[in-house]
């Protein structure tokens, strides 16, 4: 199924414990925004699925109207009752699982770390919407995480996913000392956390990373309170 195109410029990986708790996290989004975070994706390995619910409407309300698309870390399952869009690891849910359960119109990221990986997507019958490259550099806020790409690595990469009409984004330890090199690259967007996170001032760290820093416009306030759906 066909869906309108991403700006995947800016992406915003959240981090609780960098927020200094869960209930931060959307005010540091909000700020994230206005600096030019396009795509925000909420991510807390800790917190049960009912506060995690609580952190990604919260994150949802300050995001969607301003056109900014939010995407769940790994719970299949929430990301389906809400209708959100969602990231899947190599040792989450299998894609076509994933798939079943959304069903065609939410987008699926994947996250791949290898040039076999990689392979194995190409493989498949059903592909992800977009891949998540990485780690590019050495990082602390996924512990699991596999070896650094390095930018030589995470070229041969994205240059792949071009080829086979796959958007790429990239991930792992990108700051604004080495954002330019891993723009240079064929990846569609860039992935942070901490650049943002742990920032005193998340809005000028988005200024500072933002490819396309926004241009000041006012927003109207609006709710937002998705409703499950029906079972």
């Amino acid at each position: 199924m066909s869906r309108p195109p991403l700006d995947f410029g800016l992406y915003l990986v959240t981090d609780s414990v960098q927020a200094g708790g869960w209930q931060n996290v959307a005010g540091i989004v909000e700020q994230a925004i206005a600096g030019g975070v396009t795509v925000v994706q909420v991510r807390d390995k800790h917190a049960d699925d009912a506060t995690f619910t609580q952190l990604l409407l919260s994150v949802a309300e300050v995001a969607r109207p301003h056109g900014v698309d939010v995407v769940v870390n790994d719970r299949v399952h929430i990301a389906a009752r809400f209708g959100f869009d969602v990231h899947i690891g190599q040792d989450d849910m299998p894609l076509h699982q994933a798939r079943e359960l959304l069903g065609p119109s939410p987008r699926i990221g994947l996250s791949v770390g290898s040039e076999a990986e990689l392979d194995a997507v190409l493989d498949t019958t059903i592909r992800p919407d977009v891949l998540g490259l990485g780690p590019v550099f050495a990082t602390s806020t996924k512990l699991d995480a596999g070896a650094p790409l390095g930018i030589t690595g995470l070229q041969k990469l994205a240059r792949r996913a071009a080829q086979n009409s796959l958007a790429s984004v990239a991930i792992g330890g990108i700051t604004s000392s080495n954002i330019n090199a891993v723009r240079q690259t064929t990846v569609d967007g860039v992935c942070v956390v901490s650049a943002i996170m742990s920032a005193e001032n998340p809005r000028l760290a988005a200024l500072t990373l933002s490819a396309h820093p926004p241009q000041v416009t006012s927003h109207t306030p609006s709710s937002f309170a998705p409703s499950p759906k029906e079972e």
